[in-house]
Protein backbone atom coordinates (compact mmCIF):
# COMPACT_ATOMS: atom_id res chain seq x y z
CA UNK A 1 0.00 0.00 0.00
CA UNK A 2 1.06 3.59 -0.54
CA UNK A 3 -0.20 6.98 0.55
CA UNK A 4 -2.31 9.12 -1.76
CA UNK A 5 -3.80 12.56 -1.19
CA UNK A 6 -7.39 12.32 -2.38
CA UNK A 7 -9.28 15.36 -1.09
CA UNK A 8 -11.24 16.48 1.93
CA UNK A 9 -14.37 18.22 2.98
CA UNK A 10 -14.16 22.00 2.62
CA UNK A 11 -12.38 23.38 5.67
CA UNK A 12 -11.63 19.90 7.05
CA UNK A 13 -8.26 18.46 7.97
CA UNK A 14 -5.85 17.21 5.30
CA UNK A 15 -6.40 13.59 4.46
CA UNK A 16 -4.24 10.77 3.26
CA UNK A 17 -5.84 7.57 2.09
CA UNK A 18 -4.14 4.21 1.97
CA UNK A 19 -4.93 2.19 -1.10
CA UNK A 20 -3.76 -0.58 -3.30
CA UNK A 21 -1.63 0.33 -6.28
CA UNK A 22 -3.42 0.80 -9.61
CA UNK A 23 -3.45 -2.12 -12.03
CA UNK A 24 -0.01 -2.69 -13.60
CA UNK A 25 0.96 -0.36 -16.43
CA UNK A 26 -1.80 2.16 -15.67
CA UNK A 27 -1.70 5.63 -14.13
CA UNK A 28 -4.47 7.19 -12.05
CA UNK A 29 -4.77 10.95 -11.69
CA UNK A 30 -7.23 13.83 -11.44
CA UNK A 31 -9.02 14.60 -14.68
CA UNK A 32 -8.04 17.51 -16.91
CA UNK A 33 -9.87 19.36 -19.67
CA UNK A 34 -7.80 17.51 -22.28
CA UNK A 35 -9.25 14.23 -20.96
CA UNK A 36 -12.89 15.00 -21.75
CA UNK A 37 -12.79 13.64 -25.31
CA UNK A 38 -11.42 10.32 -24.03
CA UNK A 39 -14.07 10.16 -21.32
CA UNK A 40 -16.87 10.86 -23.81
CA UNK A 41 -15.42 8.14 -26.07
CA UNK A 42 -15.84 5.63 -23.22
CA UNK A 43 -19.38 6.84 -22.48
CA UNK A 44 -20.43 6.59 -26.14
CA UNK A 45 -18.90 3.17 -26.85
CA UNK A 46 -21.28 0.47 -28.02
CA UNK A 47 -21.60 -1.53 -24.79
CA UNK A 48 -21.45 1.47 -22.43
CA UNK A 49 -23.94 3.78 -24.15
CA UNK A 50 -27.07 2.12 -22.78
CA UNK A 51 -25.92 2.24 -19.16
CA UNK A 52 -24.80 5.87 -19.21
CA UNK A 53 -27.63 7.63 -20.95
CA UNK A 54 -26.39 11.17 -21.51
CA UNK A 55 -23.24 12.66 -19.94
CA UNK A 56 -22.75 16.35 -20.68
CA UNK A 57 -19.24 17.52 -21.46
CA UNK A 58 -19.95 20.82 -19.68
CA UNK A 59 -20.64 18.92 -16.42
CA UNK A 60 -17.32 17.10 -16.70
CA UNK A 61 -15.55 20.39 -17.48
CA UNK A 62 -17.14 21.99 -14.40
CA UNK A 63 -15.83 19.16 -12.20
CA UNK A 64 -12.33 19.64 -13.63
CA UNK A 65 -12.49 23.40 -13.08
CA UNK A 66 -13.56 23.12 -9.44
CA UNK A 67 -11.10 20.35 -8.70
CA UNK A 68 -8.23 22.33 -10.21
CA UNK A 69 -9.13 25.63 -8.52
CA UNK A 70 -9.98 24.22 -5.09
CA UNK A 71 -7.37 21.46 -4.92
CA UNK A 72 -7.74 18.94 -2.12
CA UNK A 73 -10.66 20.86 -0.62
CA UNK A 74 -12.77 20.43 -3.75
CA UNK A 75 -15.97 18.48 -3.32
CA UNK A 76 -15.75 17.47 -6.99
CA UNK A 77 -13.79 14.38 -8.00
CA UNK A 78 -12.99 13.39 -11.55
CA UNK A 79 -10.41 10.64 -11.67
CA UNK A 80 -9.03 9.14 -14.87
CA UNK A 81 -6.97 6.06 -15.61
CA UNK A 82 -4.51 6.16 -18.51
CA UNK A 83 -2.50 3.44 -20.18
CA UNK A 84 1.18 3.69 -21.14
CA UNK A 85 0.29 5.61 -24.33
CA UNK A 86 -1.73 8.23 -22.42
CA UNK A 87 -5.11 6.93 -23.64
CA UNK A 88 -7.96 7.36 -21.17
CA UNK A 89 -9.10 3.83 -20.33
CA UNK A 90 -11.39 4.57 -17.37
CA UNK A 91 -12.87 7.40 -15.34
CA UNK A 92 -14.94 8.10 -12.25
CA UNK A 93 -16.89 11.25 -11.34
CA UNK A 94 -18.19 11.79 -7.82
CA UNK A 95 -19.25 14.63 -5.56
CA UNK A 96 -18.74 14.91 -1.80
CA UNK A 97 -21.93 16.60 -0.56
CA UNK A 98 -22.20 18.76 2.55
CA UNK A 99 -24.73 16.35 4.09
CA UNK A 100 -22.07 13.64 4.47
CA UNK A 101 -22.97 11.66 1.35
CA UNK A 102 -20.59 11.06 -1.53
CA UNK A 103 -22.57 10.67 -4.74
CA UNK A 104 -21.05 8.48 -7.44
CA UNK A 105 -22.27 9.99 -10.70
CA UNK A 106 -20.42 7.94 -13.32
CA UNK A 107 -17.80 5.26 -13.60
CA UNK A 108 -16.74 3.81 -16.91
CA UNK A 109 -14.07 1.56 -18.35
CA UNK A 110 -13.15 1.26 -22.02
CA UNK A 111 -14.61 -1.92 -23.50
CA UNK A 112 -11.20 -3.42 -24.31
CA UNK A 113 -10.01 -2.84 -20.73
CA UNK A 114 -12.97 -4.26 -18.80
CA UNK A 115 -12.59 -7.17 -16.35
CA UNK A 116 -9.03 -6.16 -15.38
CA UNK A 117 -9.79 -4.67 -11.96
CA UNK A 118 -9.74 -1.04 -13.08
CA UNK A 119 -13.32 -0.26 -12.02
CA UNK A 120 -12.76 -2.08 -8.75
CA UNK A 121 -9.67 0.01 -8.12
CA UNK A 122 -11.59 3.26 -8.76
CA UNK A 123 -14.44 2.21 -6.45
CA UNK A 124 -12.01 1.25 -3.69
CA UNK A 125 -10.17 4.54 -4.10
CA UNK A 126 -13.49 6.41 -3.79
CA UNK A 127 -14.46 4.45 -0.68
CA UNK A 128 -11.13 5.20 1.01
CA UNK A 129 -11.22 8.88 -0.01
CA UNK A 130 -14.77 9.24 1.31
CA UNK A 131 -13.85 7.60 4.62
CA UNK A 132 -10.85 9.90 5.06
CA UNK A 133 -13.07 12.93 4.41
CA UNK A 134 -15.41 11.79 7.16
CA UNK A 135 -18.29 11.09 4.79
CA UNK A 136 -21.12 8.94 6.17
CA UNK A 137 -22.12 7.05 3.04
CA UNK A 138 -21.76 6.71 -0.71
CA UNK A 139 -24.89 6.75 -2.84
CA UNK A 140 -25.49 5.93 -6.50
CA UNK A 141 -28.25 5.10 -8.96
CA UNK A 142 -28.08 2.58 -11.78
CA UNK A 143 -30.70 1.55 -14.34
CA UNK A 144 -32.82 -1.49 -13.51
CA UNK A 145 -31.81 -4.52 -15.55
CA UNK A 146 -28.17 -3.50 -16.08
CA UNK A 147 -25.32 -5.80 -15.04
CA UNK A 148 -24.03 -3.04 -12.73
CA UNK A 149 -26.82 -4.08 -10.33
CA UNK A 150 -24.75 -7.19 -9.59
CA UNK A 151 -21.48 -5.22 -9.33
CA UNK A 152 -22.07 -2.71 -6.54
CA UNK A 153 -23.32 -5.20 -3.89
CA UNK A 154 -19.92 -6.93 -4.09
CA UNK A 155 -18.49 -3.80 -2.39
CA UNK A 156 -21.17 -3.81 0.31
CA UNK A 157 -23.64 -1.43 -1.37
CA UNK A 158 -27.25 -2.17 -0.41
CA UNK A 159 -30.25 -1.40 -2.58
CA UNK A 160 -32.36 1.14 -0.68
CA UNK A 161 -35.10 1.75 -3.21
CA UNK A 162 -35.95 2.70 -6.76
CA UNK A 163 -36.34 6.03 -8.48
CA UNK A 164 -38.37 6.90 -11.57
CA UNK A 165 -35.87 8.70 -13.77
CA UNK A 166 -36.78 10.77 -16.82
CA UNK A 167 -36.56 7.78 -19.17
CA UNK A 168 -36.13 4.68 -17.02
CA UNK A 169 -36.38 3.25 -13.53
CA UNK A 170 -33.20 3.38 -11.46
CA UNK A 171 -32.12 1.27 -8.50
CA UNK A 172 -30.73 3.32 -5.63
CA UNK A 173 -27.76 1.93 -3.70
CA UNK A 174 -25.97 3.11 -0.57
CA UNK A 175 -22.80 2.07 1.20
CA UNK A 176 -22.61 3.05 4.86
CA UNK A 177 -19.06 4.11 5.74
Amino acid sequence: MRKSKLGLIAGGPPCTAYRIDPPKGLTVRDGQLDDLTGIIRIVNSKNNRLSFGWVQKVVLADAVKHQREEGEKSQHRLRVVTDSTGRIVAFLRAYHRNDGTTTLHEIGVAEDMQSRGIGTYLIMELIHASQKRGMLKIGLKTPVGMRSNNYYPSFGFKQVGTFNGRKRVLNCYELEL
